[in-house]
């Protein structure tokens, strides 16, 4: 509706109550008005509800905190053993070789230097997410969404404030000869659902729903995020929550931590209700348009019914005739045997039962108000207690949440110090296995390298007795080649003595000079496989060295690429909070720059709606001219109603001491009369008596002169 209730009374008090200083009837119907009898109440009753934004506060001041650990969640390194068959291995490791060694029940054969496995160890490195804080996070985003879910439904289905107004109006007027009844009772009653759309701006559960929807929307917006995709399938977390270092340090896990108290200990429906109810005196301004209205509504009466003869087809034909007190009395006076008092009496006694019927009635109607007062009271004391058993089923029904919640927590911490003790004997019985399989493995190391030693040692050994057979052998070629070099220098004896001396010579030269030889070759011998041992020593110390420093790189490549992603992830995180603050500021800019827009055109619209006013004030100038005088009149008129009031609630008192002197005059009257009649009735029967006796006597004198007569 465009326009207001207000514009259009003004529009009805202009136009239509105008009329009332134009025309002598309303001033007389006003002035008979006020001199009348009127009860006139009006009541109100006003539920109004009032959205509890404590909750609401603390979500919001969550917000940041889980936006930034959803951007960046924590992971870690899994590292998973698989012993799979050698076609299917993706990658031979360190850890693969030295399992291997320890478990030579997986080697298929053995060619040389080289080895064949049948089976080995498979390393599988991957990223993941489970661990304890993201798992918290995920619990409590699932836990945001199920209450900010329950408080929302009930908050967009509840009604808007109701609001119960009723007016009564029961008037006896005099005009004239004529006695005009009049009665008037209005009621309304409203009720809406409450949404943003249906209320005014200013009211403030408009903000408080809009927020709750904002908060609503970025809570769904985390729980459709990946993060809580990955994180599917993780075991939630049960309370009480694990103090980490994480949670108790990072000051976004601590807000986190405050959020998932908060909604645990919040058992609240989310809003509340406060009943408001008056019943207020109609003001004078008020009660004057009513007299105003009453008499329109006499006028209508009037005109329908019309002043002038009734139709005689319209109306049923009843004859009358006021003959009725007459004949009774003369019915009294001829037929009856009565005195002047006796029929005084009579009708007086007449006129009291008329009047107790009548009593009769007003009390009726007394108790009849007196009833309709006590069940509304009733109806009052009924909706308190509904309300009261409503809150007292919902402290019940919390009562029990609360102690399901105490077992379930119960249960759950049995179930937790269960698993610790489970986990515990488990990292128990892996440590044990952990040491035993470390024993094992030190034990085949040192058999390992008892067995290489002997076997170098056999080596050796062996290499020293081919070189004594090689050098016996050489040794025996060499005395056969003298002996024939003897048969020989025997036979060239003969020949020639100084060439066997020259030869002789020669030769013994030539034997000195193959013994060098010999014992260089074999003191190089000893050298090289000196060397060769040495060398293969080294190889091995150098070997193990190689396998320590590339353990230790590894441990410190990891370590240095934790600490990057570390410093990755506090840059990142550096860099999205530099973006959330520039993003928040630049929002913070746009919504100023908007509410300057909205203030300009405020502003606009405010001139708007003053020239408007202005050109209407003009255009009212007229008719306030006009209302001038009936305004004065008013004026006048409600300074006699008010002098009038005082009057009345003074003639009022006077009535009621009055009503109560009356009352006791009454009672006293009724015993006078009471005794009063006792008296008459004693005196009539005397009096009764006395006639008896004078009848008995005249006819014992009548009868006295007849006998004398005769």
């Amino acid at each position: 509706m465009g326009t207001s209730y207000e514009d259009l009374y003004n529009e009805y008090q202009a136009g239509t109550l105008s009329l009332f200083g134009s025309d002598d009837y309303y001033s007389d119907m006003l002035e008979a008005m006020e001199s009348g009898k009127h009860e006139i109440s009006m009541f109100n009753r006003f539920f109004e509800k009032k959205i509890d934004l404590k909750w609401v506060e603390a979500i919001e001041a969550c917000t940041v905190a889980l936006d930034t650990i959803v951007r960046n969640p924590r992971k870690f390194i899994v590292q998973e053993e698989e012993i799979v068959p050698i076609e299917r291995a993706r990658k031979i490791t360190a850890e693969s070789v030295r399992h291997l060694a320890q478990h030579t029940s997986m080697i298929a054969r053995v060619d040389g230097d080289r080895v064949t496995p049948s089976q080995i160890l498979n390393v599988f490195r991957e990223e993941s997410f489970e661990i304890y804080e993201n798992r918290f996070i995920f619990t409590l985003l699932r836990n945001l969404r199920h209450f900010i879910d329950t408080r929302y439904n009930v908050l967009f289905n509840m009604e808007q404030d109701e609001k119960k107004s009723s007016l009564s109006m029961n008037s006896e007027i005099k005009r004239g000869h004529e006695t005009i009844t009049y009665k008037l009772e209005v009621a309304t009653q409203t009720t809406a659902t409450m949404s943003a759309e249906d209320m005014k701006p200013g009211d403030e559960n408009v903000s408080a729903l809009a927020r709750i929807e904002r908060i609503k929307r970025v809570v769904n917006g985390f729980c459709g995020s990946s993060f809580m995709r990955d994180l599917e399938h993780c075991t939630p977390v049960r309370p009480p929550i694990m103090r980490t270092n994480v949670i108790q340090k990072d000051p976004n896990f601590r807000a986190c931590l405050n959020l998932w108290q908060f909604i645990s200990s919040y058992d609240e429906v989310g809003y509340e209700i406060t009943a408001k109810e008056s019943n207020e005196m109609v003001p004078d301004d008020y009660k004057n348009d009513l007299f105003k209205l009453a008499s329109v509504n006499y006028m209508l009466l009037k005109k329908n019914i019309g002043e002038q003869e009734l139709e005689e087809a319209k109306l049923k034909k009843r004859k009358v005739k006021p003959k009725l007190l007459k004949r009774l009395a003369e019915e009294l006076v001829l037929n009856y045997d009565m005195e002047e008092v006796e029929i005084r009496r009579i009708f007086v006694d007449e006129l009291k039962r008329a009047n107790k019927k009548k009593t009769a009635g007003e009390t009726k109607i007394n108790e009849a108000i007196d009833r309709a007062l006590k069940a509304e009271n009733e109806r009052k004391a009924e909706i308190e207690a509904k309300i009261q058993a409503e809150i007292q089923r919902q402290k019940e029904i919390e009562k029990r949440r609360k102690e399901r919640e105490k077992a379930r927590i119960a249960k759950e911490l049995a179930l937790e110090k269960e698993r610790k003790a489970k986990e515990k004997a488990r990292l128990k019985a892996k440590k044990e296995k952990e040491l035993a399989l470390e024993k094992e493995r030190k034990a085949k190391e040192k058999e390992r390298a008892r067995k290489a030693k002997l076997r170098e040692q056999e080596l050796e050994r062996q290499a020293k007795e081919k070189e004594k057979a090689r050098i016996a052998k050489e040794k025996a070629r060499q005395e056969k080649l003298k002996a024939l070099e003897e048969e020989k220098a025997r036979k060239a004896a003969l020949l020639a003595e100084q060439k066997k001396q020259k030869e002789l010579a020669a030769q013994q030269a030539a034997k000195e000079k193959e013994r060098a030889a010999k014992q260089k070759a074999k003191e190089k011998l000893a050298r090289e496989k000196a060397l060769q041992l040495e060398k293969e020593r080294k190889a091995k110390l150098k070997s193990k060295e190689k396998e320590r420093i590339e353990k230790q790189k590894a441990l410190e490549a990891q370590r240095a690429k934790e600490a990057a992603e570390k410093l990755k992830a506090k840059e990142r995180a550096a860099k999205e909070k530099a973006l959330l603050a520039e993003k928040e500021k630049a929002a913070k800019a746009k919504q100023k720059e908007k509410e300057r827009i909205a203030k300009q055109k405020a502003l606009e619209a405010q001139k708007i709606k003053e020239a408007a006013e202005k050109q209407k004030a003009k255009e009212k100038a007229a008719k306030e001219k006009a209302l001038q005088a009936e305004k004065e009149k008013a004026a006048a008129q409600k300074a006699k109603e008010k002098e009038k009031m005082a009057k009345q609630r003074a003639l009022e008192l006077e009535k009621e001491k009055a009503a109560k002197a009356k009352q006791k005059a009454k009672e006293k009257a009724a015993r006078e009369k009471a005794l009063q009649a006792e008296k008459e009735k004693a005196a009539k029967a005397k009096q009764k008596e006395k006639e008896r006796a004078a009848k008995q006597k005249a006819a014992e004198k009548a009868k006295a002169l007849k006998n004398n007569e005769d």
